[in-house]
């Protein structure tokens, strides 16, 4: 952009009967141009990439079973920025159900962060997962969590998220 605009300046000045000098255009020190910062990939979460009674998604989830729910928690969270979905996704009366901790979950990932979920249900009421996240600036980072859920198949709710 800098050199457009000194090579334009230039050819006017040349073309012009104008005998005044042109001004030059220079960045800022310490400035860098935004062709030179690298574009941060997004992280990538492929479910074929599962081990056998893992589920591996970042998709949205529902209320039909335990790993079902968690996703669906952590889609509205992270992707759909949807504090009455995420709501939705826990129990009536848990703890994490509290509209402050709900929006805490939401500002703890800049809009933009890609996310990738693997589950493994150990009990009817227990899934172990890791969560492994990239903000849009870049660094991945990953919680290791036990979440419990409790109701039937459709009205599956989480009870609590804690670190394993």
């Amino acid at each position: 952009m800098v050199c457009a605009v000194t090579a334009l300046l230039l050819v006017l000045t040349a073309c012009g009967d104008d005998s005044r000098a042109a001004p030059v255009v220079t960045m800022p020190s310490g400035t860098t141009s935004a062709a030179a910062i690298p574009a941060i990939d997004p992280l990538r979460c492929d479910p074929s990439t599962a081990a056998p009674g893992e589920t591996v998604t970042n998709g949205e989830g529902g209320h039909d079973s335990a790993v079902a729910v968690v996703a669906d928690y952590h889609w509205a969270v992270i992707t759909g920025r949807d504090k009455a979905r995420a709501t939705d996704a826990v129990a009536t009366g848990a703890a994490m159900a509290s509209p402050e901790l709900i929006s805490q979950a939401l500002d703890g990932y800049p809009p933009g962060t890609t996310y990738c979920l693997r589950m493994r249900q150990t009990r009817p009421d227990t899934v172990l997962l890791t969560l492994t996240y990239q903000p849009p600036a870049g660094g991945t980072n990953e919680y290791r969590l036990r979440a419990t859920v409790t109701g039937p198949p459709g009205d599956v709710r989480i009870t609590g998220v804690v670190d394993q």
